[in-house]
């Protein structure tokens, strides 16, 4: 137990890592808010009775930011900056894109490139 909390500091499941790859796979950027509403629908239900908005969504959101953590620590994944709200944007690194490649059952080179190199070729609207 000890080495699994060593390589997962922030105490995520193999499965649970599996599910964030694969929404950060397919939508290339979320937040934590947008992939526990994709991949765990039924926490938005377990929370209700938190007394506040805040309260609730931290509480649903939770173990899928560790999860998020734990894929940075390893190099799979990096943060994106923040949304208005302030909530941090996830993304996928080549290597995450390459795991969650795996996870999805696609070729890697289905997968796209990073989305940061995809904004920064578009050009400035006049």
């Amino acid at each position: 137990m000890a080495g699994k909390r060593k390589l997962n500091e922030a105490g995520s499941s193999n499965g649970l890592r599996g599910d964030v790859l694969c929404v950060l796979g397919v939508l290339k950027v979320a937040t934590a808010d947008q992939i526990q509403r994709l991949d765990s629908p039924h926490l938005s239900y377990r929370h209700i009775l938190k007394k506040s908005a805040a309260l609730r969504k931290e509480a649903r959101t939770v173990s899928h930011r560790g999860a998020a953590n734990d894929l940075r620590r390893h190099g799979l994944a990096v943060d994106g900056g923040r949304t208005r709200g302030g909530e941090e944007v996830r993304l996928l690194t080549k290597d995450g894109l390459a795991a969650a490649a795996i996870d999805l059952d696609r070729e890697p080179e289905e997968m796209g490139g990073m989305p940061k190199s995809a904004a920064a070729r578009v050009p400035p609207t006049p």
